[in-house]
Order: structure tokens, then sequence, then C-alpha cells
């Protein structure tokens, strides 16, 4: 007999429930590895869902293939390992750390309801902020280890409430001043930059964008390394 026994059978397609990779839902109800693959949301939500929400949801995730079908990146931004999308013609962006994602969840202008600079954790004060601002143009300044650096963004839909762009990958650190430093900053200001155009309800896109055409696809705008990206990379680390 397996794991969950071989007559249980997934709530919501009728497919046998067997494996590790799977979700576990309100009531203890177990999904298929199927549909537990189809569902993405925050994961502190998933144990709320009844079946009849998973169904609903995974109709969301359906409607959402459609909209990522459809999305041209007319702005974007690489910071760390993440990666931010914005189609400004529908006002519509995403931000990913996949870049074989066919369908990341795609969220509007409208939901994004504050945005705020964090490094490790904590916001950074006004008086600190003109000293990591100092620190980018050459002013002396007392060198910190951090693990984080990011832009954490609360937003309104159902099933994400914040995404965070993190410039600093998981066990890698970063020491104020240097390359690495300065180069995520600037990223994340321009982040930052184009989270406020988008609560603003503005038209006119960071200065600093990168220069995307303005009819490449989700799926073309990551999909491969280049060589100069990885040489970049090289000399920021030097």
């Amino acid at each position: 007999m397996g794991l969950f026994g071989k007559k249980e059978l997934c709530p919501v397609c009728g497919k046998k429930v067997k494996g590790d990779l799977v979700l576990k839902i309100k009531d203890n109800v177990v999904l298929c590895q199927s549909c537990s693959a189809q569902v993405n949301m925050d994961a502190a939500l998933i144990p709320l869902q009844t079946v009849e929400d998973i169904r609903q949801h995974l109709v969301y995730r359906e409607q959402n293939q459609d909209m990522v079908d459809r999305f041209n990146v007319t702005w974007s931004e690489r910071v760390g390992t993440s990666y931010l999308c914005v189609d400004a013609t529908r006002k519509l962006w995403y931000c990913t750390r996949n870049r074989k994602d066919k369908n990341p969840p795609l969220l509007s202008y409208e939901e994004v309801v504050s945005a705020v600079y964090l490094e490790d954790g904590e916001p950074v004060a006004e008086e600190e902020k003109k000293g990591a601002f100092g620190r980018l143009f050459g002013e002396k300044t007392e060198p910190k280890t951090l693990h984080s650096m990011k832009i954490h963004v609360e937003v309104d839909n159902p099933y994400t409430k914040f995404i965070d762009v993190e410039a600093i990958p998981v066990n890698e650190e970063v020491r104020t001043g240097t390359m690495s430093y300065k180069s995520h900053r600037r990223a994340l200001n321009r982040v930052m930059e184009m989270m406020q155009t988008m609560m603003n309800g503005s038209e006119t896109l960071p200065e600093e964008a990168a220069d995307i055409p303005p009819e490449v696809t989700a799926e073309e705008t990551f999909s491969t390394d280049t060589a100069e990206e990885s040489a970049a990379e090289e000399i920021s680390e030097e």
C-alpha cells in the first residue's frame, strides 16, 4: 500500500495520490502531484485552501497563462538571481528567480501597496540612505558584511501577499563599498523607482531601465545566458 493508500484519489481531478511532491490543504486533504505542481501561491496560504478554493485557483492559473502568453517586456531589471519584468502597456509585472518558469504569477500596478529597501531585514533609515548613496560616490564609511539586500514589496492579491526582490543569493554575502554592493544598490534603486512608478500610476518608466525591445515576450527575455552577462559578473566581483 502506498504512502496515502491505494484508494485515495485527488479531490480535484480524481487521479491517484502518490509520491512525495504533493500538497496538503484544509482538513488534511491531499492533492495529487499534477494538481500540486499547478498551485502557485504563498506557502502560508496553502493549508487554508478548500477543495473548491483550489479549483478556482487552477482556473486563475489558466487565465494567468493566457496573459503571460501576451506579455510584452517593455522594462526589466536583473537583481542578483531575481528578474523583474514589466509590461507597461498592460500595466502588469512579475518577479521570478526561475528563467524557465513558463507561467510566472502576474501582478497589476494597482496591486502594489508598498515597497521598502531592506538590508539584512532592516529598513534603511534616511540618514543611513545618505550614507549608502555616499558609498556609491566614494565617501568613506565603516564597511559592513550583508547577507541580504532587497526591495520588499507588499501586494494586494488573493494568492500573493508580498514579493522580495533579493540581490544576494542564499548563503552568500556582500561587503559594503565593494563593486558588488554598488552594483546591487544601483539595480535595487531602479527597482524602487519602478515600484514608485506603479504606485503613482505614472506613465514614465525609470530612465536607467534595461534596454529591452518593446515587443519581446517574457519567454524570450531570459531564454539564454549571454557571454556579456558572465563577463560583467566576473568583473564586478574583482
